[in-house]
């Protein structure tokens, strides 16, 4: 790990990011069937819980598949500075390593202790400067433990790749990670 002398500022700019990242995950354990209902059932549900709930039938996928999600975040020059910008800082139960750092990319290494999950998480992150505008991570994740469902040991692999652009310098409603 390098110190904090160590760390080359990231060359991109402070302010509101939106960031989508695809991951792919595999290990899974396998979602519940749900019951098939009859159309004379599906009819007696209100459209809008109906609909709800097509969505997520369609939405959750076989295992692998990929999902996406985009977010926007509000990124601080310090977070920049420190090498930690585009990385997930909401969790308080891990210890972030960067291994190497230059304007153009940091490349770091996080440890997750288990919480409410049961899931000890290790990942692997790369953050690349495409310019000071658009910034591409990769990395890849695996995650051991009893989970939260029955106990069973289980393991978990994730490969995820994000892509973040910067939209504004003002953040506007969207605090910066650890703010209320």
């Amino acid at each position: 790990a390098l110190t904090a002398q160590e760390i080359k500022p990231f060359d991109a700019k402070p302010g509101l990011w939106e960031s989508t990242m695809t991951m792919e995950i595999s290990g899974m354990p396998a979602m519940p069937a749900m019951p098939q209902l009859t159309p004379e059932q599906l009819a007696k549900i209100p459209e809008a819980q109906r609909k709800q709930m097509e969505a997520m039938m369609n939405g959750r996928g076989g295992a692998g598949s990929p999902r996406t999600f985009t977010s926007k975040s509000c990124t601080t020059r310090e977070e920049i500075n420190k090498g930690l910008a585009f990385s997930d800082k909401n969790q308080a139960n891990c210890t972030r390593k960067i291994v190497s750092s230059s304007s153009s990319k940091v490349e770091m290494h996080v440890e997750c202790a288990p919480d409410k999950t049961n899931m000890t998480v290790v990942s692997d992150i790369t953050v690349e400067r495409l310019d000071a505008e658009h910034v591409k991570v990769s990395g890849a994740s695996k995650s051991t433990g009893t989970g939260a469902g029955n106990g069973a040991a289980r393991t978990m692999d994730m490969k995820f790749t994000v892509a973040s652009k910067w939209l504004s310098a003002d953040c506007g409603d969207v605090k910066p990670a650890g703010e209320k």
